[in-house]
This record gives C-alpha cells, sequence and structure tokens, in this order.
C-alpha cells in the first residue's frame, strides 16, 4: 500500500491554463528535484505551488510519519475555482465581457516503496 499526503490551495489568482503551465513538469519527480525547479523558476505561481509542496511535505512528516527523503509528487490536480466579470468599453457605446478567473490547486506527494523494482519504474 503506497502511503499518500497531500495539501490544498483554493482561490488562486490565475487561469487553470497557466497554473499546469508550471505543474505539468513537475509530476512524477522527486520532492528534492520540483523544489529547486520552483526555486529557480521566473513564473509568477512558482512561489505559490513551492509554498503548497512544502506544505504538502509537512503533512507528510508529521500526520503520516513519512520520511521526507522518500518523496515524489504523484499528482498535481488543478481545476477552475471562480471568475469575476468585468467588462471593457469598445467602439460605438459597445462593451464586452472579461472573465477574471482562479484556480484550485491540490498537491498529492507519495513515498516510495521499499521495494527496488518499483522505485526504479517510478522514477524514471
Amino acid at each position: 500500500m503506497i502511503k499518500t499526503a497531500q495539501a490544498t490551495l483554493k482561490s488562486v489568482k490565475s487561469s487553470p491554463v497557466k497554473v499546469m503551465k508550471i505543474t505539468k513538469n513537475i509530476t512524477g519527480r522527486p520532492v528534492s528535484e520540483v523544489l529547486m525547479i520552483l526555486q529557480f523558476s521566473n513564473l509568477k505561481l512558482a512561489p505559490v505551488i513551492r509554498a503548497l509542496v512544502y506544505s504538502a511535505m509537512a503533512n507528510a512528516e508529521n500526520n503520516h510519519d513519512m520520511n521526507i527523503d522518500d518523496l515524489y509528487v504523484k499528482e498535481i490536480n488543478v481545476g477552475r475555482a471562480f471568475a469575476l466579470r468585468r467588462f471593457a468599453a469598445r467602439g460605438r457605446g459597445k462593451s464586452s465581457r472579461i472573465l477574471k478567473t482562479f484556480s484550485n490547486i491540490k498537491v498529492i506527494l507519495a513515498q516510495y516503496d521499499n521495494d527496488k523494482e518499483t522505485n526504479q519504474k517510478l522514477r524514471k
């Protein structure tokens, strides 16, 4: 049985597409590698996601008695939270809608098994 720990962040001021641009590169990697990638990333949401990964690590260590050195990012779920509706003035007295979208992010960390064969498959 694989142990998992998770952390959730709701109502992040960014669209889910922009959040997925960061998260697609870090799924399946060890936590230490993920933290290095996010530390040196120039994207606006990198510090937010890095803090969320740290929160999931703390949950894993304190709530589930997992070893931090054996953790990897199993899954990152990104969903749409809500959208603020604004308008922009256009020509001839018309207007158009602007949607300012928010996202929900959920990080799930798992621990490598003691079995070496499954560890090699997961780390590749």
